[in-house]
């Protein structure tokens, strides 16, 4: 899937992305992902966003065709802003390899890369609309076997925990740590009686499935749904992306 993508704002508009021509150009980095809701709703939040979009498997187009094209249109530096809630294998290995390439194909043409947009901020949106009656609150996150990474799920969950007033934990799909039935069954042990599974996921998928399917057979009364498109999140990927 060719992108020789015009940097003007209305043919950006026109594409699905809008980019100021006074701005660096923004290529948000995704995973990718086999079921379909997931490349469609990170193609929503690049919108949002007013970013372009490459993914790193299973969707198109890959992020270094992208970036190129961006070049071949007359771009002298753009943005790689890994599409991540962790700091783990795909930011530290893949984003600076993506870079890299780019760069190596296109010589002259500058790639900053950003950091990932995970954020304590980002509790504020996983709380949004939980029913009154909350007293115990799950985090459900993909895993990670970084141990960073999933001290910053645990952070989070601390935090909207937190902010709701509630006991609350990370709970997670694959990797080390607790799943997420097994951190509802602790908040029942603690004496919670209605549980709610929120999910810190960028776009529903696998994954989030499978931890909310956890948390459900587990006795939770309530499941959230992934960020998507949540001014939080917009606004970080903003943020991210003018530190760059």
């Amino acid at each position: 899937m060719s992108d020789q993508l015009d940097p003007e704002p209305d043919a950006a508009a026109a594409s699905g992305s809008g980019v100021s021509p006074s701005a660096r150009p923004v290529v948000l980095v995704a995973h990718g992902s086999p079921d379909p809701r997931s490349p469609e709703a990170v193609r929503e939040i690049a919108l949002a966003a007013g970013a372009h979009v490459g993914f790193l498997e299973f969707n198109d187009p890959h992020p270094v065709e992208v970036l190129t094209g961006l070049a071949d249109a007359g771009v002298e530096d753009a943005v790689a802003l890994p599409l991540l809630l962790t700091d783990a294998y795909h930011s530290r290995t893949d984003l600076p390899e993506v870079a890299k390439r780019a760069q190596e194909g296109r010589p002259g043409f500058a790639v900053h890369v950003g950091r990932p947009v995970g954020d304590l901020s980002l509790a504020h949106a996983l709380i949004r609309d939980l029913p009154d009656d909350t007293d115990g609150l799950v985090v459900c996150a993909a895993g990670t076997r970084v141990d960073e990474g999933r001290a910053h799920v645990a952070a989070v969950a601390a935090e909207a925990g937190r902010l709701l007033g509630v006991p609350a934990g990370p709970g997670f799909a694959s990797g080390p740590g607790p799943t997420a039935g097994e951190t509802v069954a602790a908040l029942q042990a603690q004496g919670a009686q209605r549980v709610a599974a929120v999910c810190y996921f960028i776009a529903p998928g696998l994954l989030c499935d499978k931890a909310i399917e956890s948390a459900r057979e587990a006795g939770a009364v309530h499941v959230g749904e992934p960020l998507g498109t949540a001014p939080e999140l917009i606004e970080l990927i903003q943020k991210r992306a003018a530190a760059a």
